[in-house]
């Protein structure tokens, strides 16, 4: 199943980690989940984001890693003690109006403009915060690409790296807080292998399917998920 979680994202960019964290819940104690979880997301997005080196925006990387790590920081010391459902549903509504406020004629950023600063500043700090609690933040980040103007390969590839400084920095904080991942080694090292090869799998898939239908379905999937984010906050 890992590898079929990492073979969708690799394709979309995103789905796989929501996927993997339903799968995990099943199966590691909750108060690791989401450290177990981030491990492995480090091995799918790592290895997406070097099977697409290529099209990766390094410009906007700085800020959001700046971000990540200020977010991660400022709420590490309140994780024990937050409940970050209700949160899901702010998350959800932001997503959709990346995706689909164009349409409604408001002024906003140009969609072109991928000059690095504050959005991906914030965008950062949202990745690092947010993603200590939820775990799976991965269509935040698409959303504001996607926004950006940035074509298919650069969105999946550009996210990976995000997303993979992100789970990076759980690990570490995680790991201060006391979570044990030795303890889940064996399971890590073959869910590791798992979303490696499902990367393999799913980037390949990717080069042959043209953006006339990738960023329709793309951005399905994203008000797919955001629907999600916004239902789990109310129950």
């Amino acid at each position: 199943m890992t590898t079929l979680t990492s073979a969708f994202a690799a394709i979309l960019g995103q789905g796989g980690g929501l996927l993997l964290m339903g799968i995990l819940a099943g199966f590691v104690p909750a108060p690791a989940l989401i450290a177990v979880h981030a491990v492995v997301q480090a091995s799918s997005n790592g290895s997406r984001a070097y099977l697409a080196h290529k099209h990766i925006n390094w410009p906007i990387i700085l800020p959001v890693a700046v971000g990540i790590v200020l977010g991660a920081s400022l709420i590490l010391p309140f994780v024990p003690v937050l409940n970050w459902q209700w949160m899901q549903g702010i998350i959800a509504l932001y997503i959709l109006w990346l995706t689909w406020g164009h349409l409604l004629n408001l002024p906003k950023s140009s969609t072109t403009g991928l000059t690095p600063g504050l959005p991906f500043i914030k965008l950062g700090f949202l990745q690092g915060g947010l993603g200590m609690a939820l775990g799976a933040t991965g269509p935040l980040g698409n959303a504001l690409l996607l926004s950006k103007g940035l074509n298919k390969e650069s969105i999946v590839a550009s996210n990976a790296v995000i997303m993979l400084l992100s789970h990076l920095i759980k690990i570490l904080f995680f790991s201060v807080m006391g979570i044990q991942l030795l303890d889940h080694a064996q399971l890590l090292l073959f869910l590791c292998i798992a979303a490696t090869v499902g990367s393999f799998v799913g980037s390949y898939f990717r080069k042959n399917v043209p953006e006339r239908i990738f960023f329709p379905v793309f951005k399905g999937l994203l008000t797919l998920l955001a629907i999600r984010m916004f239902l789990l906050a109310f129950y």
